[in-house]
């Protein structure tokens, strides 16, 4: 607590004195790759909408403290395309930009890390998870948790479903490799068992294929457990409501229980289209998502903002770039000029003692969050109309952690 006041006071001197020594306004350049379009386009344009909350705000407060700086963010479209994140991030590093917020996936994230690395950028990712970019003394820092906590989450869901089985069924990159196992290793120490996955090309114009190899594999897992200890793991983004919408014409599909995660959790999709709306039902599909501190009022007042500019209702990781923005401006205001390790130093320290829409904030050794509450999100029918619902909570904090249904 003490250096936490400690920075708040250091900051107000920096920016009090800037104003007193310049009539003009300092720019404080900060970059931002961002999928607006691609197959993580929702989350994107959250994450964009965030941002853009993010950049109004803290540049209000820079005004109504008498500060002569102004955060200039410059936003590009990664497509979430590993190859055109890396081009854009050379581009805005080209530019002069050392700080550089990515609200994209870890693919995106682990194809931009040894050019940030060997180049002195800070890189500041607010959706990337994969466990094996949770790496000490490199410039990647995450804003949130990684999946070895999903994993754990998962496990704990399975179980207490009942499941005997999974098949996963998963895209093929770096989040998905490491999300599969650590829901694996928990599963299997539970004694469940884990097929082999069913793997897919995230851009594939056509998923009937993948499907068809999972209705076979699903087949014969029911054989072996019964299709009430058989589970279908999906990992999938956007491309998921395509995989499901033709796993509802296959009665074999339909009558397992549906698992997926954090990249199709509270998409539109799937409560818009029919079709995959009941599919979802009658499946009991649910999926965890890290959930921030969504009872809090600063990230209601944020997630507000984004569905006003965006028409849905945002994720978590939308609201963690808001976040994120901020500490890349107090860092930038207490590390000045200085080196990529003082920014690193100065980018520490504040989100060690931070706590924003999201709550708090504190790192862990490789510079990820050190822990989150992840929400059990499930499709629910109601006179018609279908909607996501909270229907559980795993909640963790400094002392313990904790699994309960809700609904």
């Amino acid at each position: 607590m003490k250096m936490g006041i400690l920075l708040i006071c250091l900051l107000a001197m920096i920016v009090a004195a800037g104003a007193e020594s310049s009539k003009n306004m300092e720019n404080i350049s900060i970059g931002a790759l961002v999928p607006v379009t691609g197959d993580w386009a929702t989350s994107g344009e959250q994450a964009k909408a965030a941002l853009e909350v993010g950049l109004a705000d803290v540049n209000q407060f820079l005004k109504n403290i008498g500060s002569d700086k102004r955060v200039v963010l410059t936003v590009a479209d990664t497509k979430a395309d590993p190859t055109t994140g890396l081009e854009k991030l050379t581009a805005l590093h080209e530019q002069g930009m050392n700080t550089v917020i990515v609200a994209g996936s870890s693919r995106e994230v682990q194809a931009m890390k040894d050019y940030a690395d060997e180049n002195g950028v800070l890189l500041i990712a607010s959706s990337s998870t994969a466990s094996t970019l949770a790496i000490p003394g490199d410039n990647i820092y995450r804003l949130v948790t990684d999946d070895t906590h999903q994993g754990e989450v998962m496990e704990q869901v399975l179980a207490s479903r009942n499941i005997s089985a999974i098949v996963p069924m998963a895209r093929y990159d770096v989040w998905a490799d490491d999300l599969l196992k650590a829901t694996e290793k928990g599963f299997s120490a539970r004694n469940g068992t884990a097929l082999d996955a069913i793997r897919y090309a995230p851009d594939s114009a056509d998923y009937s294929a993948s499907v068809k190899a999972l209705s076979k594999r699903v087949k014969e897992t029911v054989a072996r457990f019964g299709a009430d200890k058989v589970g279908v793991y999906l990992l999938s983004f956007e491309e998921g409501s395509k995989i499901m919408a033709l796993a509802a014409r296959d009665p074999v599909l339909s009558s397992v229980k549906w698992f997926g995660s954090d990249g199709i959790a509270n998409q539109a999709d799937l409560v818009e289209n029919g079709t995959i709306a009941d599919f979802a039902v009658k499946t009991d599909f649910v999926a965890p998502i890290y959930s921030g501190a969504d009872n809090r009022q600063l990230y209601k007042d944020v997630s507000n903002s984004v569905m006003n500019a965006t028409g849905s209702e945002p994720n978590a990781y939308a609201v963690t770039a808001y976040d994120a923005l901020w500490i890349a401006t107090e860092a930038k205001l207490l590390a000045g000029n200085g080196s990529i390790s003082q920014l690193k130093a100065a980018y520490e320290q504040i989100a060690d003692n931070y706590c924003g829409a999201t709550g708090r904030t504190m790192l862990n050794e490789a510079g990820d969050r050190d822990f989150a509450d992840y929400s059990l999100l499930a499709v629910k029918e109601t006179n018609g109309k279908y909607a996501w619902k909270k229907v559980g909570l795993f909640f963790a904090n400094y002392d313990e952690s904790g699994f309960e249904w809700i609904d």
